[in-house]
């Protein structure tokens, strides 16, 4: 037997009013009915081809040169008969055309593009084993709320060691932070809410506990710099813009000597040593490099898409 939800979505598609798409002046109720009466009206049975149309003339007409008119379709032929029909999204029970699910149309596709190619994830461990081993400093939930705090300055490209020297305007950036995640609760708990992301309140309960066990006692930084940078640069800049920030916070948080060897040792962490990115390098005739959506894994596509935690 058909799965309910694939039934249900097909009969959206195929068998019901959308926009002047008149089954017969009635919806149907049933896809498998074996008469039925179309009335379709070339572009305008799709509402979004409508407002383009629209559009369309008004860039015409405002600036004197030709752009988009669904009359020229197949040299001036009309699609008569063809269907146009919308899609359900699934997971859910959103209904829209297809041109919505254009890239260049589509805001949240758009959106998560950025938030791949921006995103990081980047250990704690390592570094604070440094700062302990290395340098004899002492790393507490108290340090480590400083850093942070110190880190969501500095991140989105404002100066921390340099003197006050050029920075990124806030207003800019504002989509920019980092916050830490752990499977120990007892850390969490004594850091600042605001730097924490909570797993048990992010996923649903099974997931939550086995990534949980997982993580374990280890920290980590959930690094977001900002959109503007990765639209400018590319998915690699990334890594590179989050691993300075976090090489001048620690300078400065833990009021280190900005020459000394250690410093080789965090920024090494942070560049690579206890990187996570978010995608691989995808063939080079592709001009792709790391932390690209291209070079994200169906799996990992899958946990970003928040289709289970919205409509669980």
């Amino acid at each position: 037997m058909a799965d309910p939800r694939f039934k249900k979505a097909m009969e959206t598609k195929y068998a019901k009013e959308w926009g002047s798409n008149k089954c017969g002046g009635q919806a149907k109720n049933k896809i498998t009915d074996k008469k039925t009466k179309y009335l379709r009206l070339g572009y305008t049975q799709n509402p979004r081809k409508v407002e383009m149309a629209k559009c369309g003339a008004a860039i015409t007409k405002k600036r004197g040169l030709q752009a988009y008119d669904p009359k020229l379709h197949l040299a001036g032929i009309p699609m008569g008969q063809r269907q146009l029909t919308p899609y359900t999204i699934s997971g859910t029970d959103i209904v829209c055309d297809g041109d919505d699910l254009h890239f260049v149309n589509n805001a949240a596709m758009q959106q998560e593009w950025d938030d791949i190619r921006r995103t990081c994830v980047v250990g704690l461990d390592l570094a604070h084993e440094t700062l302990e081993k290395r340098l004899g400093k002492e790393v507490t939930p108290e340090t480590i709320n400083y850093y942070l705090e110190v880190l969501n300055h500095a991140m989105p490209g404002a100066a921390i060691v340099q003197e006050h020297m050029v920075e990124t305007h806030p207003a800019l950036v504002d989509d920019c932070y980092v916050k830490v995640f752990t499977g120990d609760d007892t850390l969490q708990d004594e850091i600042d809410k605001q730097f924490v992301i909570n797993i048990d309140n992010e996923f649903p309960d099974n997931q939550a506990k086995q990534i949980k066990a997982t993580v374990g006692k280890t920290s980590w930084q959930a690094v977001h710099i900002p959109t503007i940078v990765t639209r400018t640069e590319d998915g690699p800049g990334t890594s590179r813009w989050m691993a300075m920030q976090v090489g001048m916070t620690f300078i400065s948080a833990y009021h280190m000597c900005a020459g000394e060897a250690a410093v080789g040792e965090l920024a090494f962490t942070a560049k690579h040593a206890g990187l996570v990115e978010m995608g691989d390098m995808i063939p080079a005739r592709r001009a792709r490099g790391p932390n690209e959506p291209g070079g994200l894994s169906f799996g990992h596509m899958a946990d970003i898409v928040q289709t289970s935690r919205k409509t669980p």
